[in-house]
C-alpha cells in the first residue's frame, strides 16, 4: 500500500471529522477514503478509530499515529522543496477561508496577485459567515473579522475594516430626514444575522464610543448581498462594509446617514496553522497577503473618505443634468468652468439644530482643503406667521469675524423691498456690504426660498467656492435635507 497517501488521508479525515468531508478535500470517493483508513488499520494492526453511527473518535494509537503522520507529511513537503530545481516553483493546493462579504469584495483581488505570484500552485476558497477552525475544516489559511476568539493558530494583524450606516437617498426623501441616533429606531433596519442581534448599534462620535442607538430589525438575511440590495432599493436602512458600498457611495446610489458618528471598525487578522514550520508555500503565500491586502483596503478607505473626487470627472455631465431640475432659478451654462465655481447654495433643513451639525460638517470638509472655500453663510428660519427671521445668534458661531460683513450685508437686502414685501422679521441691524451675494439674492431666490421652507424649518444659505459638488450634496442629504444653487458671477 502507498502509506504516505494513507497517511494523508487519515489525517485529513480526523481534521475534518468526517470521511465525506476528507473525501472531498482530496478529490476521491467516499468508499475510496474509507477502504485506505481499513487497509491502513489492518496494515498496522491495531484500530485508529473508534466509529459509531453519527461519528468516531480516535482511539489512544490513533493520537499517537495522527501526530506522528503531520510531522512526516510536513517533512517530505519540505525535503520536496529542498530539492526541486525552483524552490520558489510551488505546487499544490491552498484551502483559503474567509467571510463572505470581505471574501466577495477584498479577496479576489489578492489571489489574483497571488496567482500571478505562483501561477502553478491552486487557490481554493472557502466562504462562510461563522468562524473557521483551521485545523478541523483543514483550512491553510484564514482572514478573521472581529474578536480572534479561541485555536490553535498564529494570527497577522492587517488592519481594519470599516463599516458605514447608510440608505438610498429615496429613502430618505420619502421617510425623512435621520438626525440623531435616537431617530434610527423609528426605520426599518436590515441586517446580517449574527450582526446587532440585540437591537442595538454601537456609534462613536469623535472617536469616542457612546452609549448603544437602539434599532428596530425589520429584515435578517444570512448573506450580505441581498442586505446591500435591499437597502439599495429603500426598503430601509443598514450597515455595510466599505469595500461593499464604496462605488454606490461615490456614484450617490447610497448616502451615509449621522456622518457625525461612526461604527467602530472591523480587526482583521490573517491565520494559520500552529506548527513548528509552515509548509514552504504556506509561508510564501502568508507573505504575499500580508503585504497586498493592506494596501487594498487602504485604498478603498481612501475612495470612501474621498469618492467625490474620484468620480467628479467623469459625473460632470450628469451633474449639470441633475442641476437643472435642483435649480430654483437659473441653470449652469455649459461654459461655465467647474474649477471652484463661485456659487450661492441655499440648504434646507427641518430644525435649527440639523442645520447647525451640518454648518459643522461643512467647516470640517473646507478645513481638509480638498475644493471647497466657504466666503460667507447665514441661517434663516419660517417662524410660525410665515415671517422669515434672519438667525444672527446661531449664525455668528460658524462663521467667526467673515461673517459681520455679510451679516449687514443680507439684514440691510433682507430689511430691504424684498424682506419688507415676504415680511420678514430682523434680528441685527447692519448696513449694506458690498459683497457677491448682494444682486443674487433678489426677490425671486427669496421667494424660492420661503416657498421651500415650512414652519420651523431651516434654509442654511452659503457663498461658497467648489470644485465639486458632491461631498456637499452628500452631508446635505445625510441630514435628510435637500439643496439647490445658484452661480455667482
Amino acid at each position: 500500500m502507498n502509506l504516505l497517501e494513507a497517511m494523508r488521508i487519515y489525517v485529513r479525515v480526523v481534521e475534518r471529522g468526517s470521511i465525506s468531508s476528507a473525501a472531498r478535500d482530496l478529490n476521491i470517493g467516499q468508499p475510496a477514503a474509507s477502504e485506505r483508513i481499513e487497509r491502513l488499520e489492518k496494515y498496522l494492526g491495531c484500530r485508529l478509530l473508534f466509529r459509531s453511527a453519527r461519528a468516531f473518535n480516535r482511539t489512544p494509537e490513533g493520537v499517537t499515529f495522527y501526530e506522528c503522520s503531520k510531522k512526516i507529511l510536513h517533512a517530505v513537503e519540505q525535503a520536496v522543496a529542498e530539492v526541486s530545481n525552483d524552490g520558489q516553483v510551488l505546487r499544490g493546493t491552498i484551502r483559503i477561508a474567509a467571510p463572505h462579504c470581505f471574501g466577495d469584495t477584498v479577496v479576489p483581488e489578492a489571489l489574483t496577485l497571488v496567482r500571478a505570484t505562483y501561477p502553478q500552485l491552486n487557490l481554493e476558497l472557502v466562504l462562510n459567515d461563522r468562524i473557521v477552525d483551521l485545523v478541523t475544516e483543514g483550512v491553510d489559511i484564514s482572514f478573521r473579522l472581529g474578536q480572534l476568539g479561541e485555536g490553535a493558530f498564529i494570527a497577522r494583524q492587517l488592519g481594519q475594516v470599516g463599516r458605514v450606516l447608510v440608505a438610498a437617498p429615496g429613502y430618505l426623501s420619502q421617510h425623512g430626514p435621520i438626525t440623531e441616533p435616537s431617530d434610527l429606531v423609528k426605520h426599518p433596519f436590515i441586517r446580517v444575522q449574527g450582526m446587532f442581534g440585540a437591537d442595538q448599534l454601537p456609534l462613536r462620535h469623535v472617536a469616542k464610543v457612546v452609549e448603544n442607538a437602539p434599532i428596530r430589525t425589520a429584515i435578517k438575511t444570512s448573506h450580505w448581498r441581498p442586505l446591500y440590495e435591499m437597502i439599495l432599493s429603500g426598503a430601509g436602512i443598514g450597515v455595510l462594509e466599505e469595500p461593499a458600498c464604496v462605488e454606490a457611495l461615490a456614484d450617490g446610489r447610497l448616502v451615509r446617514i449621522l456622518p457625525g458618528f461612526d461604527l467602530p471598525p472591523f480587526e482583521l487578522n490573517l491565520l494559520s496553522q500552529a506548527q513548528h514550520q509552515a509548509p514552504t508555500r504556506v509561508r510564501l503565500i502568508l507573505t504575499v497577503l500580508n503585504n497586498c491586502t493592506p494596501e487594498i483596503l487602504g485604498r478603498v478607505r481612501a475612495e470612501v473618505n474621498a469618492h467625490f473626487a474620484r468620480y467628479h470627472e467623469s459625473e460632470v455631465k450628469k451633474w449639470r443634468t441633475l442641476r437643472k431640475s435642483l435649480s430654483l432659478i437659473d441653470n449652469v451654462s455649459d461654459t461655465r468652468s467647474y474649477q471652484m465655481a463661485q456659487q450661492l447654495i441655499v440648504a434646507i433643513f427641518d430644525s435649527v439644530d440639523v442645520a447647525e451639525r451640518a454648518g459643522r460638517d461643512f467647516r470640517n470638509f473646507e478645513e481638509k482643503d480638498l475644493g471647497f472655500k466657504i466666503e460667507s453663510g447665514v441661517l434663516v428660519q419660517k417662524d410660525a406667521t410665515g415671517k422669515l427671521v434672519l438667525l444672527d445668534e446661531q449664525t455668528r458661531p460658524f462663521w467667526g469675524a467673515v461673517i459681520g460683513a455679510l451679516t449687514g450685508g443680507l439684514i440691510g437686502m433682507l430689511g430691504g423691498p424684498a424682506g419688507a414685501a415676504l415680511g420678514f422679521t430682523i434680528g441685527a441691524s447692519g448696513g449694506l456690504a458690498e459683497h457677491a451675494i448682494k444682486d443674487t439674492l433678489d426677490n425671486e431666490l427669496v421667494a424660492s426660498i420661503s416657498s421651500k421652507l415650512t414652519p420651523n424649518h431651516v434654509a442654511f444659505i452659503l457663498e461658497a467656492q467648489e470644485a465639486s459638488p458632491f461631498e456637499v450634496d452628500n452631508i446635505v442629504l445625510g441630514y435628510g435635507g435637500s439643496v439647490f444653487r445658484k452661480p455667482l458671477a
